[in-house]
């Protein structure tokens, strides 16, 4: 509730053009959401030792890896912020005092809270002791089943389901190929490893997806895009369609996400705003209509170069909506080595984060794209 209350506050006040429609309906909006934070983290409070306490035990649970000790100072920042935001609920107001200042002042240690609830769950849900599979294979059937996966990659015939990182490093995803006896039917199997890499092996079969899913490790916390901190804002005015959607895919850490975020921009829905891309369309060839209407050479050759620009605009259109096709269909997450900078404290410089190593490693799970 925390992490959709700081991402919706204010999107009922933006005018078409993005900005904030009132100053003071603006402030009132954040005074109301404020508000409602202080309440929810209130709530929160009494079970606060506890979800540290065990986001702390389930790192601990795991086999080392480097980026434990950015985990690590991320929940010390959580508990840095509830330690703040404590002192502040704590403090002595006198009767009657207006409590939006107090409130206001709570905002940026809740909104840590609300940023980092994936990690909060992965972490705490990490067992002590991993269970085993129930569906492991003999090395004969893996060297089988992996040979299978390969051709039916190589022949666009694998269907991934759902992709993780698990503790160990691993990237596992569970995938659908065509029976080798009956191609009208469907075998479940888990890979281990980039999906399109020489490594990647497959290491369980299953009747059903559901049973796959349920016998796949804990998932650890997905990485960032911007592990090393944000990059700037994307243009002065945030409430901006394409602005916004840019700011969803620098928060994305699954493909399907992504994906979205294209669809969004290609699509044209019938009963809804044409996609950013297809707007920039309309726009061309209306602006080559006016040049035309002009009723001059000059007015002519204009017309022509924004009509060629339209046309290309539409192969853009195509090559982009293919491209988040590719997306949806990977069922992909980002490496849990692309672990966020904490908020509050001070992080150490961190080694450069180079391409996601050809490292087989399982992180939070990533439900199938679906198109906005």
């Amino acid at each position: 509730m925390i992490k959709l209350r700081c991402d919706t506050a204010l999107d009922n006040l933006r005018n078409r053009h993005g900005d904030l429609a009132n100053g003071t309906a603006a402030e009132a909006a954040k005074a109301a959401r404020n508000r409602e934070l202080a309440g929810l983290f209130l709530n929160l409070r009494p079970h606060l030792h506890t979800l540290i306490t065990n986001a702390r035990a389930g790192i601990d649970a795991m086999p080392r890896a480097p980026h434990h000790a950015r985990w690590h100072l991320l929940i010390t920042d959580l508990a840095h912020a509830a330690d703040q935001a404590g002192r502040i609920l704590d403090e002595e107001h006198p009767d009657g005092q207006d409590t939006a200042a107090r409130d206001e002042r709570l905002w940026p240690y809740l909104k840590t809270w609300g940023e980092h609830h994936v990690l909060l769950r992965d972490l705490a849900l990490q067992p002590a002791h991993p269970p085993q599979s129930e569906a492991r294979l003999w090395a004969e059937e893996e060297t089988w089943w992996t040979d299978r996966a390969r051709t039916a990659r190589s022949h666009d015939l694998l269907q991934p389901i759902e992709s993780r990182y698990e503790a160990t490093g691993r990237q596992l995803t569970v995938v659908l190929i065509p029976r080798p006896d009956d191609h009208d039917e469907e075998v479940v199997l888990v890979l281990a490893g980039d999906i399109d890499s020489p490594e990647m092996r497959v290491i369980g079969r299953y009747d059903t997806d559901d049973q796959a899913i349920r016998d796949l490790p804990p998932a650890v916390p997905p990485g960032v895009l911007y592990p090393n901190g944000a990059p700037p804002e994307p243009g002065p005015t945030p409430g901006l369609p394409l602005a916004q959607l840019t700011r969803d895919v620098i928060d994305a850490q699954h493909s399907g996400s992504v994906a979205d975020a294209i669809f969004y921009v290609t699509e044209r829905p019938p009963h809804a705003p044409a996609g950013h891309i297809a707007q920039l369309s309309d726009f061309l060839d209306t602006c080559a209509t006016w040049a035309t209407a002009l009723d001059t050479r000059a007015g002519q050759e204009i017309a022509v170069r924004l009509r060629m620009l339209s046309a290309q605009t539409s192969h853009l259109l195509q090559d982009l909506a293919a491209v988040g096709g590719q997306l949806a269909e990977a069922v992909a997450v980002l490496p849990p080595h692309r672990t966020p900078a904490p908020r509050h404290l001070p992080a150490p410089r961190p080694p450069t984060v180079g391409t996601t190593p050809v490292l087989p490693a399982p992180s939070g799970s990533a439900a199938p794209a679906r198109r906005r």
